[in-house]
């Protein structure tokens, strides 16, 4: 296939791009570095997955976001593209199983999540592959300027010294001018590179701000008076838990979704939802990432989100089927209050970031000298109650170890077991033959899954435990027994958050914290959280979406016209022209006017308005309001 057109036609079904899709290709593949700013839903994968199938190698995609990646992966080989993705969870056979598939030429786009690209064993792997073009999706996390910096994302610039003429594609759905800037930078784009960015506009929503209100009565009435499906962003687990109990009460079909649920119960949330057997999702937002469900009609923050970033793109899954749809958010003093509050619990002392630090080695049973480039399960809110400190504190130690270079956190993501039967066939035959008590097992695992001998494949261990009629347990068992023989490697699904060290652990006294980085990753915060509140106490001759767009460096923009202060301008404008119009009716009931005295018309009715009287009387004539009667012209009201 000769052109980007016929690739999108036979793979995804269209016939053309939406802008400016088309034009991101082309630049691309004139051999141009590009960086691309595409609000969520404008189909930013599509820049980069069509040249991947139009180049003879290998697209390596960085993304810090595993469901996601998981969630690519399985839509395009849905379409017939071969993908696969690494990320911390995976055993390093599983690992080599896909580094060499991409290496004879059977996967066309890699996936991988950044924390990998600091590995030696991983970018030696990497210089035998024959990559021909790198993606960076969610690209303002290589930017310390950016509301969700990561710095395992600066390695990113050892694959561009590995691959120094791969033209680069830089993708993301929101990114100020600075960070703009910096991604071009850091990654080193070469001159002459293309930038595109398409508006941040989203003319089919209404932005409003509901102060200082009752929410749960506020929620109620919104959902009341607009129809369709909705979503509910809260920012605890039981606060969502406690919305949807409360809709369920007022007869109006709901559920909640965090990262608390198992995966099972999880997918069949989301799916029910998907499916309209619920009307509303409450959710944190562990919730969204890779749904594209069209017919939100509606989107409610209950809870401030603390920058203007994390916002558009939670209050941008409304209306993606670009009908009218509506994003409100509902804050009071307080919710300001807690806002900034945050700016302090963000940052804690470096004595409570050395209690966690050896809390968390200890709690994973590993050693100093030991950790880097190791990945383990960690659930945070059992490790907080473990010790008898809150989560939150927990969380921002966490994250403020994560900038600083010790780790990488990973949000919950559900892997399913895996099986690889390592024996050969021969090895097989004469263990089946020695254990005959494993022997009908071996079989049916071996009919069940084609090609387990050598590769990891999926099982379902519910699914072999009903086919021998035995519990599950059983079959588990088996499973485990086998592989400490030898015959396999079993590893069990598992449906946690992940933490990988990026470096190994050290003595409490030998932790460093960049105190002059921390100082300027909490200055970029607190802008970040003014321009928030500045979006919420916009002022009655401003516009919510003129305030985003500008915050994201858009500059020619106008007011939206739909937006709570629009409106409530335009109803002001309204019922002034209202009061005008009726003072000009009154005054030609008083006295006798001309075409000839107009302007003593119009000082006679103000001295300090003539302008928008004029106006006002211009528009009545066009409208037959006021018309024009015999030789003289007089004005008479209709």
């Amino acid at each position: 296939m000769s052109t980007p057109e016929e690739v999108l036609k036979t793979f995804w079904g269209y016939d053309t791009f939406r802008s400016p899709q088309d034009d991101i290709i082309q630049a691309h593949l004139s051999g141009q570095d590009v960086l691309a700013l595409l609000p969520t839903g404008a189909g930013k994968s599509v820049c980069y997955q069509i040249p991947a199938l139009m180049h003879d190698g290998l697209c390596l995609v960085v993304s810090p976001l595993i469901a996601l990646m998981k969630d690519q992966v399985q839509q395009l080989r849905k379409r017939g593209i071969r993908a696969g993705a690494i990320f911390s969870g995976l055993k390093e056979a599983e690992i080599d199983g896909i580094l060499n598939n991409c290496a004879v030429g059977h996967y066309k786009l890699l996936y991988v999540s950044p924390e990998r690209l600091g590995s030696d064993r991983f970018l030696t792997a990497l210089r035998g592959l024959p990559v021909s073009m790198l993606a960076i999706d969610e690209a303002h996390c290589i930017s310390q300027w950016g509301f969700d910096f990561r710095p395992s994302y600066r390695d990113i610039v050892l694959i561009r010294d590995l691959f120094p003429h791969v033209p680069i594609m830089a993708l993301t759905a929101s990114a100020t001018p600075e960070v703009q800037e910096d991604i071009v930078r850091v990654l080193g784009f070469r001159k002459p590179y293309s930038r595109f960015m398409s508006t941040f506009e989203r003319s089919n929503i209404g932005f409003a701000v509901r102060q200082d209100v009752a929410k749960p009565e506020k929620m109620l009435e919104i959902l009341n008076k607009v129809e369709g499906t909705a979503i509910i962003y809260a920012r605890n687990r039981k606060k969502t838990e406690d919305i949807a109990r409360f809709l369920q009460k007022n007869n109006i079909s709901a559920t909640f979704y965090h990262a608390g649920l198992q995966h099972q119960e999880r997918s069949q949330r989301q799916e029910a939802w998907i499916a309209n057997k619920f009307r509303v999702m409450a959710c944190t937002n562990a919730f969204g990432m890779g749904i594209d469900k069209p017919d939100v009609r509606l989107v409610i923050h209950v809870d401030l989100p603390d920058s203007l970033e994390a916002y558009y793109q939670e209050a941008g899954r409304a209306g993606r089927d670009g009908n009218r749809s509506y994003a409100v958010l509902l804050c009071n003093k307080e919710d300001k209050d807690n806002l900034l509050q945050q700016e302090q619990q963000r940052f804690p002392d470096l004595s409570i970031v050395k209690q966690v630090y050896n809390a968390l080695f200890n709690h994973l049973g590993i050693a100093f000298g030991g950790g880097k480039r190791h990945s383990f399960e960690f659930n945070m809110y059992a490790f907080a109650k473990k010790h008898h400190w809150d989560t939150l504190m927990v969380f921002n130690v966490l994250k403020l170890l994560e900038q600083s270079g010790y780790l990488q956190m990973s949000d919950a993501f559900y892997l399913p077991s895996r099986v690889s039967v390592i024996m050969d066939k021969g090895e097989l035959y004469r263990f089946q033959v020695a254990h005959p008590g494993h022997d009908a097992f071996i079989k049916l695992l071996l009919r069940t899954y084609e090609g387990v001998i050598g590769h990891f494949v999926k099982i379902n261990e519910l699914h072999l435990a009903g086919k021998m009629n035995v519990p599950l347990k059983e079959v588990t068992d088996r499973l485990k027994v086998l592989d400490k023989c030898g015959v396999l490697t079993y590893i069990q699904s598992s449906d946690s958050p992940r933490i990988t060290f990026l470096e190994e652990r050290v003595p409490e006294d030998h932790i460093r914290l960049d105190m002059a980085f921390i100082a300027f990753t909490r200055q970029q915060m607190r802008s970040r959280m003014d321009a928030m509140l500045d979006y919420t106490d916009a002022s009655t001759d401003q516009c919510r979406q003129t305030v985003m767009r500008r915050y994201f460096g858009e500059t020619s923009v106008q007011p939206c016209g739909k937006c709570d202060l629009c409106l409530n301008r335009k109803q002001l404008e309204d019922a002034g022209t209202i009061a005008m119009q009726n003072k000009i009716l009154h005054a030609l009931e008083q006295s006798s006017y001309t075409q000839l005295s107009i302007p003593v018309f119009i000082s006679s009715i103000s001295h300090n308005r003539k302008e928008q009287y004029l106006e006002t009387f211009r528009m009545m004539l066009d409208e037959g309001i006021l018309k024009w009667v015999n030789e003289q012209k007089q004005i008479v009201g209709k």
